[in-house]
């Protein structure tokens, strides 16, 4: 076991200082607030010549071909061919086809047209005869960085397998087989999908134009991001105001004028909502949940909860079991 003075030797002595808009936003900033979220993850066996395919909407499409390969259509205006072991996210929005040939016919699938909250992938089958591909698939939420249109970003990304650094495989068969697998693995499956994502964006010739118009974004939008990126965090309004660049008075009288609430008002709204969403469909113990969202003391916490919704972190988690019985 490592001693607490062992431990304190690791930390930093004290906290870097926030960097103001005037000194410019990093890389990470950008990647940080391209979040993708959501458990809407599957499998597809195409068999023989078969096909499936999606409306548009405003997520993002992932596909990683485990076996065999699949043709996309319809994106940007063209078709692209995904072999094995090779990743696509679509993040146009556009409706389109994902082929085992090129004139497959094409059906529905349901399944990735409604988002979904699975625990692992279920496979569904297209087709008969021989397996010609077999691909995970998901429709994902997207959070984009404020100020940056979706019209800007590439209408899709290809995730290769590729190497970083000590000859670290990024993509690999054998992950999409390994990470599609078990309890937990729709949420893991998304993770590892935001990573492939900040990596290939990190490294596309677009990126720095991409990065340059987040950069210059609405400094309100920015500000609701960064609350919806880390809601437990510390925020106060001084410290959302340094993040965006702008002066405490300033800040505060503009987001209240065009949110229609004070910036701790709105912390204190997401805050509960979330803690409400934990309360009603997971397990986890009332003091967890304090802290996730932002209480270090489960007390007040309770009290805050209290004077929201007019009933205790409790009393809701037992109302929610009655409702269900």
């Amino acid at each position: 076991m490592i001693a607490a003075r062992e431990i304190s030797e690791f930390q930093p002595s004290a906290a870097p200082p926030e960097r103001s808009r005037s000194d410019g936003w990093s890389l990470s900033d950008f990647l940080n607030l391209l979040d993708l979220r959501g458990q809407t993850w599957c499998i597809v066996e195409l068999r023989g010549s078969a096909g499936f395919n999606l409306p548009g909407d405003d997520g993002v499409a992932f596909y990683g071909v485990i076996k065999g390969s699949v043709r996309i259509a319809g994106v940007a205006g063209g078709t692209i061919e995904v072999g094995q072991g090779q990743v696509q996210i679509v993040l146009s929005g556009e409706a389109h086809a994902i082929r085992s040939e090129a004139d497959s016919p094409t059906v529905v699938l349901d399944f990735l047209r409604h988002e979904q909250a699975v625990d692992t992938p279920p496979t569904f089958t297209i087709g008969t005869g021989p397996i010609a591909a077999r691909v995970l698939c998901a429709r994902l939420k997207v959070t984009w960085p404020a100020g940056l249109r979706r019209t800007a970003m590439p209408a899709s990304v290809r995730i290769e397998e590729q190497v970083l650094g000590n000859e670290l495989n990024v993509v690999r068969t054998e992950t999409l087989q390994r990470f599609s697998v078990g309890a937990g693995s729709t949420a893991l499956l998304t993770r590892l999908a935001a990573l492939w994502l900040a990596i290939t964006l990190r490294n596309h010739p677009q990126c720095p134009l991409l990065f340059r118009m987040s950069a210059s974004a609405d400094p309100i939008a920015h500000a609701l991001q960064l609350i919806d990126a880390d809601i437990a965090s510390e925020w106060s309004v001084e410290r959302m105001a340094r993040k965006v660049g702008m002066s405490r008075s300033s800040f505060a009288a503009r987001f209240t004028s065009e949110v229609g609430q004070t910036p701790m008002e709105l912390l204190t709204e997401k805050r509960m909502h979330a803690a409400a969403e934990l309360l009603q469909h997971s397990r986890i113990k009332i003091a967890e949940i304090s802290g996730r969202v932002g209480y270090q003391s489960e007390a007040a916490f309770s009290r805050r909860f209290a004077r929201f919704f007019g009933m205790s972190p409790g009393q809701m988690r037992h109302g929610t079991a009655e409702d269900k019985q």
